[in-house]
């Protein structure tokens, strides 16, 4: 088979799963130097791509405006997409959404060719060819990849490329600055897109105050929506004042927060993966979701759960009416797996390593917390002799 000279990539949302899909964007590129490549995204992620050589271009899809249309703005506006899209000539489409919504520009992109990851829902299976590849039980990250693996080779490296950050860099350390918040940061993101997944106020503040005591500075972060909650936790942290720069970044100013810092700590949401993407010491905390599934990725990141009976089960609001399973991840086991990814993090610089997201020593998921045993710190949970996840347990998150 011929190789592809024009490749439609669809990945429209969330944060989080845009990350996870980005290595892919590095394979097809390595695979295929001289195809042209576009990337449909939603355009409050459009950020997050990379320019060219990678990618040649993002294609946007106002999802959000489309909701808002009459029938008839509604259909005049797939018609010049379908315009649009046609232009480019796709010989192949990557659908690494598996959705509905993902489906419809699938099909307007006139690719005969059209492949995506091995869990397409909501129907977007009678359109798209699922690969099941190697790792259709493992970290989504090498999910997606099965997809690109289908049409051959890869390298073996799995690389995440982010675009050009540097202009952020030097305005998040005049944020910073600017509440005399010196570096090395520890940067702490309490928010998170299901009730299920927050981890409570106090404990982030608990954690802050034992994180200043190791001499790095606490910086809070986060979206708008979440400035309460990022009050709350500097208000339970005193007389200790960590920094606030909760709703004040921009997206690729949040990539400069989070590649600069020490340790970034958060539940499962879009900001842990993008700092470990960026290469930066990551701990997150797991209780509805799965962090073998989609824990943050690569030799720095550790996860946490309290190893409730119910997790994980993908359910945003929790059935027992309170972040059960998050509640019972307790401060110590947090503050052991940030010293864990602090020293995986002074490691590397010496003797790089790759492997996918491992869980603090501390946290076996499959057991109950009074069962956990204490191991060597040096030690990664359990993992399959490639060094990925054992297995995955649902559809990807919306992170």
């Amino acid at each position: 088979m011929t190789d592809p000279r024009s490749i439609l990539v669809v990945k429209m949302s969330a944060l989080g799963d845009v990350i996870h899909a980005l290595p892919c964007l590095h394979a097809l590129r390595t695979m295929f130097p001289r195809a042209r490549i576009s990337w449909l995204v939603e355009p409050q992620f459009a950020p997050l791509l990379p320019g060219p050589p990678l990618l040649d271009e993002a294609v946007i899809f106002r999802k959000n405006d489309l909701r808002r249309l009459s029938l008839r703005g509604r259909l005049a506006y797939l018609r010049e997409l379908r315009r649009e899209l046609r232009t480019r000539r796709f010989d192949l489409a990557l659908d690494l959404q598996g959705l509905l919504k993902s489906t419809l520009p699938i099909l307007l992109s006139g690719a005969r060719r059209r492949l995506g990851y091995c869990e397409m829902r909501e129907g977007s299976f009678l359109f798209t060819k699922p690969v099941r590849g190697p790792h259709a039980d493992g970290h989504v990250v090498q999910r997606y990849l099965d997809v690109v693996r289908s049409l051959g080779p890869i390298p073996e490296e799995t690389v995440f490329p982010l675009p050009d950050f540097s202009a952020e860099t030097a305005q998040v350390r005049a944020l910073l600055a600017a509440q005399q918040a010196p570096a090395p940061w520890a940067v702490l993101f309490p928010g998170a897109g299901w009730t299920s997944k927050l981890w409570p106020a106090i404990k982030y503040a608990q954690l802050a105050r034992r994180l200043a005591e190791l001499g790095l500075t606490p910086v809070i972060g986060g979206a708008p929506g979440e400035a309460e909650l990022g009050r709350q936790i500097i208000q339970l942290a005193a007389p200790l004042k960590p920094a606030d720069l909760v709703g004040r970044t921009s997206l690729r100013e949040l990539m400069a927060l989070t590649a600069q810092a020490a340790v970034c700590v958060g539940a499962d949401t879009g900001p842990l993966h993008l700092a470990a993407a960026a290469g930066s010491p990551t701990v997150s905390l797991f209780g509805p979701s799965s962090g073998e599934r989609a824990g943050t990725y690569g030799p720095l990141s550790r996860y946490v759960s309290g190893g409730a009976e119910c997790s994980p089960c993908f359910k945003r609001r929790c059935p027992k009416k309170t972040a059960f399973c998050m509640d019972l991840i307790d401060v110590e086991t947090v503050w052991e797996a940030c010293l864990e990814s602090l020293a995986a993090g002074r490691q590397a610089k010496s003797d790089p390593q790759k492997s996918g997201p491992q869980k603090s020593d501390r946290q076996k998921s499959d057991l109950k917390k009074s069962d956990l045993k204490k191991s060597d710190h040096q030690k990664p949970g359990p993992q399959p002799a490639d060094g990925r996840p054992a297995r995955a347990e649902s559809p990807t998150s919306d992170a």
